[in-house]
């Protein structure tokens, strides 16, 4: 790959060096930051490829039907409206990242930054790799999930479904105009308060997205958009209802993981350069370059996913609070959800 991205020698390489035609030692050449996690993310894109191909030439790629009970009337306008808005951003979205590259002639930050995240959008369903905790409404536009296409993952029956458009609009609308909007509020705090340093900022927007997540939850899953069916009783607010929260969910993803991947973007080094492009000077080609950069930039955020769900999934096996009633839009037939038989693998 090092061939395939030109990078220029590393002309300080220490105790690597090979003759040339003359006899003459040359330093060899070593492959910048920027590249090595572009490499890694280029085999996050081909499990990725690899879980989606396998998911849509199955008999798994269908809908998965709302079941007898009836979805409430205000929950199916706002899923409607919700989905609307998410076709209307998503384009939206598209056209400016065209014109700004063609404005900018090369393209965004934003942009990579956008679409870093996208590609780790195949993660989502890892909240239920291990035990069904969590579920969305399947009155959403969906095409079943690829859960179990994902390796590593435990075969345990119906699973929910992956909201197409929701999911889409997430990471290629919401995200980008909460990390702008977030950049902004922090360009003002730090023009009012010039000693205010990374670890304040980063210390606050904990804080601050810590109640944000839990408030945004909490509204959504009282709209009946979606629910987390299993919780652990100790760190769980609202338990024993449909209502019942994780806290934990917030403390690390809505909070710890979200803040990381914003401070990416916002400490950006040289005027417009995330930390994940380090090296990126060493590079000969012009045209791929954001190509690189958007791999190396996911495969940061693929991994930091990674070793959230994994300590999600360690907690999830203890969650043992979930409500009685449970409605069918809901439920899906999950294993050991409302009247559906046992979890095999936790009999």
């Amino acid at each position: 790959m090092s061939s395939s991205l030109g990078e220029k020698p590393d002309s300080g390489s220490i105790g690597q060096s090979s003759p040339d035609d003359t006899g003459t030692v040359t330093a060899a050449k070593e492959s910048p930051p920027i590249v090595w996690l572009a490499r890694l993310g280029a085999v996050f894109v081909a499990i990725q490829a690899y879980v989606y191909i396998r998911w849509i030439f199955s008999d798994s790629f269908s809908p998965i039907p709302t079941g007898p009970d009836a979805v409430p009337t205000h929950t199916l306008v706002i899923i409607r409206a919700s989905e609307v808005i998410c076709i209307v951003g998503v384009i939206a979205s598209i056209i400016w990242l065209v014109h700004r590259t063609r404005k900018d002639g090369k393209f965004p930050t934003l942009g990579v930054f956008m679409m870093g995240w996208l590609l780790t959008c195949w993660q989502d369903v890892g909240v239920n790799a291990v035990v069904p905790v969590f579920s969305y409404n399947s009155a959403f536009l969906n095409m079943g999930t690829w859960g179990e296409f994902v390796p590593g993952w435990v075969a345990k029956g119906p699973e929910t479904p992956a909201p197409i458009l929701y999911e889409l609009a997430d990471y290629m609308l919401f995200l980008p105009l909460a990390v702008v909007g977030i950049d902004k509020l922090v360009k003002s705090a730090r023009a009012r308060w010039p000693r205010l340093n990374k670890a304040g900022i980063i210390i606050a927007l904990l804080l601050i997205f810590l109640v944000l997540d839990t408030a945004s939850e909490q509204f959504l899953q009282r709209q009946g958009l979606w629910s987390y069916l299993r919780v652990n009783d100790t760190w769980s607010i609202f338990t024993g209802t449909l209502n019942q929260f994780p806290l934990y969910e917030g403390v690390f993803f809505g909070s710890v993981v979200m803040v990381a991947s914003m401070s990416f973007y916002l400490f950006r080094r040289n005027g417009d350069q995330l930390i994940t492009d380090a090296g990126i000077e060493r590079l000969q080609i012009t045209r791929d370059v954001a190509v690189v950069r958007i791999l190396a930039f996911s495969a940061v955020m693929n991994v930091i996913l990674a070793v959230f769900f994994l300590g999600f999934n360690l907690v999830n096996m203890h969650a043992d609070v979930a409500p009685t009633d449970v409605p069918s839009y809901l439920h899906q037939n999950m294993c050991g959800l409302a009247e559906n038989p046992p979890c095999p693998h936790l009999k």
